[in-house]
């Protein structure tokens, strides 16, 4: 009993600790992140307001609440590596007994600089194609209502971030998916088996992130299908080359 009770308060000190670091760096990235985040809304009005549409703010603190809103969105993505990396340790020691796990500093450098390219790749497409041609269709179909632009400030300059970071991350599809095939915390077949239910989730997403309407939602859950195919014949390719298990001695 006294052996689990130690046990129990080395865990809660390690956990302790991580959250300690994470939370530090949450901080320093909302705070830093907070003093760019005028300039970085006046950039995304200029490249992605249609012309002839308007941004307005409702309320008193709604400006102010929109730069706390982008500043925490950057902070929370400065703190997802070390989310994964904790998450990562706690999982390879908890099925190290059954799948070791061996990942060089090489692998590591590769692993994170690939991770940092295709966020950047899919944040470029959102920014610079997706949202620019989404926002457009979206204000030429109101304005053939009849019906005068004038968004939100902080609703619009939201959307665009949530796009934009969703996109960067749903970019990391191979990547994940390839290290999770390798190290058999997943199989290629259950990715197929469910992925009728991920397309779901990606409908979901695309209403979450998106006004009422069906053909917005569609615009934006597309992209997310068609780029988790490509994963999978990415992981098709390089992430099925786990080891052959070989039969339990203890079986025989």
């Amino acid at each position: 009993m006294s052996e689990a009770i130690e046990n129990l308060s080395v865990i809660l000190l390690t956990l302790r600790k991580k959250l300690i670091v994470v939370a530090a760096v949450l901080f320093a990235g909302v705070s830093l992140s907070f003093q760019f985040t005028g300039p970085l809304i006046e950039r995304m009005k200029e490249d992605l307001l249609p012309e002839g549409a308007k941004l307005v703010y409702v309320s008193p603190l709604e400006v102010m609440m929109l730069k706390l809103k982008l500043s925490f969105i950057i902070g929370l993505l400065l703190v997802l590596p070390f989310i994964a990396f904790y998450a990562y340790r706690a999982v390879s020691r908890r099925f190290s007994f059954r799948n070791p796990i061996q990942v060089g500093k090489s692998q590591f450098v590769l692993l994170s600089a690939g991770a940092i390219v295709m966020f950047a790749l899919g944040a470029s497409y959102a920014y610079f194609f997706m949202l620019p041609l989404f926002l457009d269709y979206l204000y030429l179909n109101a304005a053939g209502s009849g019906v005068t632009a004038t968004y939100s400030i902080f609703k619009f300059i939201s959307f665009a971030a949530a796009g934009t970071a969703l996109f960067g991350l749903i970019f990391e599809l191979p990547i994940v998916l390839t290290f999770l095939t390798r190290n058999g915390f997943i199989q290629y077949s259950t990715l197929v088996t469910y992925r009728k239910h991920i397309y779901i989730v990606f409908l979901v997403i695309g209403a979450i992130i998106t006004p009422p309407d069906v053909l917005s939602q569609v615009m934006v859950a597309v992209p997310m299908i068609i780029f988790f195919e490509i994963s999978l014949v990415i992981v098709r390719i390089l992430g099925v080359k786990n080891k052959v298990s070989k039969p339990d001695s203890s079986l025989s």
